[in-house]
């Protein structure tokens, strides 16, 4: 017993310690001013003058979080932690660590305002990612390499999103940080840095379009903060009967349901798949193969899964077809739906989130590094 409770003090002081590097890393990064970031001069070649603005956080992250003491590990670990967390658990008995709470809704981003020397279309890629004070990690919502960069147009310039991994939490600030660069055949040429740079989203703020500036462009994110939120998995779309019913494509979506607390542009739609092509194949035991799979959505409110099947043109839909998923805190959901002459079957699971990983760890969910 004497052990037990030893162990859990300085799991308490280690909080208290953790909340302190906060104020300290409010501190420096206020203290540092920005430097000068990358000027293009060419179409092609974009100059370094000076570290930018990610470089300075990325030092400061390292001293205080990548500690030995906090224990986050390194800059660029990602979040471990699952979006199914608590689906096990029975209905009205929940750990003390699962709660509903404040997360934000990335419904997507896109390049606005592109330097005049730059030119349409941008094959894109790199990073961006979310750091909300759960684990400190980054949590990817886009996130490509330089062999599968996105080509980005003036008429469709949304990245291409897969993430995030689970709910992002915001019950303090959220940190967002941007990597990205432009690629350029040739090997005598240097790809242009885009972005490079972070961005914080503050909890008691709501906006629905916050902006991340550099030289070359603007980034655009569309973002709703939740109050009290769960995390719905999409686990699967399956075609369980019939023939394949997305030959020429497919797009797969989620609406939530309006919100009061939501500011009044905040969109309501996450794209979760959007594959236009001549021919879709059938894939591995029929599920429709999703690019992203988590949605934040508020308790006691209805999530709608909508499935929309292109035509041959891949102009209009043949098929459009709305189910509706009353919102839980945990277990999954299961239901069948008709695409055409199909049946296709959509299967949710839910789970509360998890609010600190201190809080896992007490519990026995998670093993401290």
């Amino acid at each position: 017993m004497q052990s037990t409770c030893s162990g859990l003090d300085k799991l308490k002081k280690l909080r208290i310690l953790s909340e302190t590097f906060v104020a300290i890393s409010d501190y420096i990064k206020r203290s540092c001013e920005p430097l000068q970031k990358e000027i293009v001069d060419d179409p092609i070649v974009a100059k370094r003058v000076n570290l930018d603005d990610l470089s300075s956080y990325h030092a400061a992250w390292k001293s205080i979080w990548g500690s030995q003491i906090a224990g986050c590990g390194s800059f660029d670990d990602i979040t471990t932690l699952s979006p199914m967390q608590f689906t096990h658990s029975t209905p009205g008995i929940f750990p003390h660590a699962a709660v509903a709470g404040p997360a934000l809704q990335i419904f997507s981003i896109k390049i606005v305002n592109v330097h005049a020397n730059l030119r349409w279309p941008l094959r894109v890629y790199g990073v961006v990612a979310a750091r909300d004070t759960v684990d400190r990690n980054r949590n990817l919502l886009f996130s490509r390499s330089r062999a599968n960069c996105q080509e980005v147009t003036e008429a469709d310039p949304f990245l291409l999103l897969t993430g995030p991994s689970r709910a992002i939490v915001a019950a303090d600030t959220v940190k967002f940080e941007v990597e990205l660069r432009i690629m350029y055949a040739g090997a005598d040429t240097k790809d242009t840095v885009l972005f490079s740079s972070t961005y914080n989203y503050y909890s008691m703020q709501q906006y629905a379009n916050p902006r991340i500036s550099s030289c070359c462009g603007m980034l655009e994110l569309s973002v709703g903060r939740l109050t009290r939120a769960v995390q719905a998995t999409i686990v699967g779309v399956r075609v369980v009967e019939g023939e394949w019913p997305f030959q020429y494509g497919c797009r797969v979506s989620c609406y939530l349901s309006p919100d009061e607390d939501l500011v009044p542009t905040t969109p309501t739609e996450v794209v979760l798949v959007n594959c236009k092509v001549e021919e879709m194949e059938k894939q591995s035991d029929g599920y429709v193969n999703l690019s992203r799979n988590v949605v934040s959505v508020q308790l006691e409110q209805t999530l709608k899964v909508v499935i929309q099947a292109y035509s041959e043109s891949g102009l209009e839909y043949l098929h459009n077809v709305e189910v509706d998923f009353p919102v839980k805190q945990c277990q999954t959901t299961k239901c069948l739906c008709t695409v055409g002459n199909s049946t296709v079957q959509i299967v949710v699971a839910w789970s509360l989130l998890a609010m600190d990983k201190l809080d896992l760890v007490l519990e026995g969910y998670v093993t401290p590094v």
